[in-house]
């Protein structure tokens, strides 16, 4: 029987071509801008984390305000073992303008420790990092970001090149491979010092210092964290002097943050189906009218009410499942072109198209079912009279 009413049902679209492809038109538009929509959001989503999480789980932020100097140089030192702290490194950062060839080249300097490369997860593609020994000796040397060498250098290996930072020559002893941008701005045109060498070059004092802290295991950051805090509170003169916040704290927050975006954007581009909904109940209601004496010689002959109202719904539904169909389509090609012209990567996940594709049946079940009840209710003499 239900195939029977299927063949029926699909034989009215076909008859109907072009017309049912103008109906299908809102919602092939409202699935596909859901699909990617959805699926930029969770790309987006799932990039933020895997980034968040390269660098590590376990690190912890601390920015201090510091204008009178009441907080020792040594203060992590101090609670390193009770909280359970394994590495840290201060950070002072000041921008710094070159002209090259009549352009400017703006390069920010920052001035850290040798455990900073453990603390940001880098990588070298040559040279080495910053050491003890550089801190101790307080020798000038500096390790640069993946694109200092084409901004400064024409290109050329900046390893053993001499960069002039406030009048100091710096000799480069190492690279760092490409980070990419972050919250702070471009990782790759980064300079990196000895932290006190900066702290000479840069006015004596850093009023705001920032500390990268990772904690002995991914289980004891919050007690790192707990720790760090409780001792800014008990040498500075207030709390709001400081932040102090974990990786996964930012996890979440951003979680938080991408899935509320993705949302909006998919209640927004669902308006489409609803507006591709009143349309398809428009037509239905149009094919109800046209094919009155059908559905009257229909019921003559022994149809059910429950059968004219379930053809009438499977044609509404087929004609909501071709559009969702045509719109996942479109969304792959979407996809793909995004990914294929930059450097983001859009992945349609499954539970995304299923979704989409749900929607787009429940909005022919939802608008089809008025139409498909008209058909349903109409007296089989009174049908068979209409012209």
């Amino acid at each position: 029987m239900f195939k029977e009413y299927f063949s029926i049902a699909w034989r009215s679209v076909t008859s109907h071509k072009v017309r049912a492809l103008l109906t299908t038109l809102g919602v092939v538009i409202g699935v596909s801008s859901v699909i990617l929509l959805l699926s930029l959001g969770n790309s987006a989503k799932a990039e933020a984390e895997k980034q968040i999480r390269s660098i590590g789980s376990n690190l912890i932020y601390v920015t201090v305000s510091d204008p009178i100097g009441v907080l020792p140089t040594i203060w992590l030192d101090e609670i390193k073992d009770s909280a359970k702290i394994a590495y840290y490194s201060p950070m002072v950062q000041r921008p710094v303008n070159y002209d090259v060839n009549g352009t400017n080249v703006e390069v920010t300097i920052s001035g850290v420790n040798e455990d900073y490369d453990y603390v940001s997860s880098l990588t070298m593609t040559s040279g080495r990092f910053l050491s003890s020994l550089d801190m101790k000796s307080n020798y000038p040397v500096a390790v640069v970001g993946s694109k200092i060498a084409d901004s400064l250098f024409g290109g050329a290996d900046p390893i053993g090149q001499i960069l002039v930072i406030n009048g100091v020559p710096f000799e480069i002893v190492g690279e760092v491979a490409a980070r990419g941008q972050s919250f702070s701005g471009d990782n790759d045109m980064l300079v990196y010092i000895s932290y006190d060498y900066a702290l000479n070059l840069f006015s004596g004092r850093a009023f705001m210092t920032s500390y990268y802290i990772t904690s002995t295991s991914e289980s004891t950051v919050n007690t790192t964290l707990a720790k760090v805090s409780t001792y800014l509170d008990s040498v500075l003169p207030s709390s709001s002097l400081y932040r102090a916040f974990s990786q996964s704290q930012i996890l979440g927050i951003m979680d938080t943050l991408m899935s509320l975006l993705t949302s909006l954007l998919a209640g927004i581009a669902s308006i489409s189906l609803l507006v591709g909904g009143i349309g398809i109940m428009n037509i239905m209601l149009v094919t109800v009218r046209e094919r009155t004496r059908e559905i009257g010689i229909r019921k003559a002959l022994g149809a059910k009410r429950s059968q004219i109202l379930f053809q009438f719904l499977i044609e509404a539904v087929i004609i909501t499942l071709l559009g969702g169909l045509i719109g996942l389509g479109i969304a792959y090609i979407g996809a793909f072109l995004i990914s294929v012209l930059s450097s983001f990567t859009v992945t349609i996940g499954l539970d995304t198209v299923a979704l989409a594709l749900l929607f787009s049946i429940s909005i022919g079940l939802i608008f089809g079912i008025y139409p498909a009840n008209k058909a349903s209710q109409l007296e089989p003499v009174e049908a068979l009279r209409y012209e």
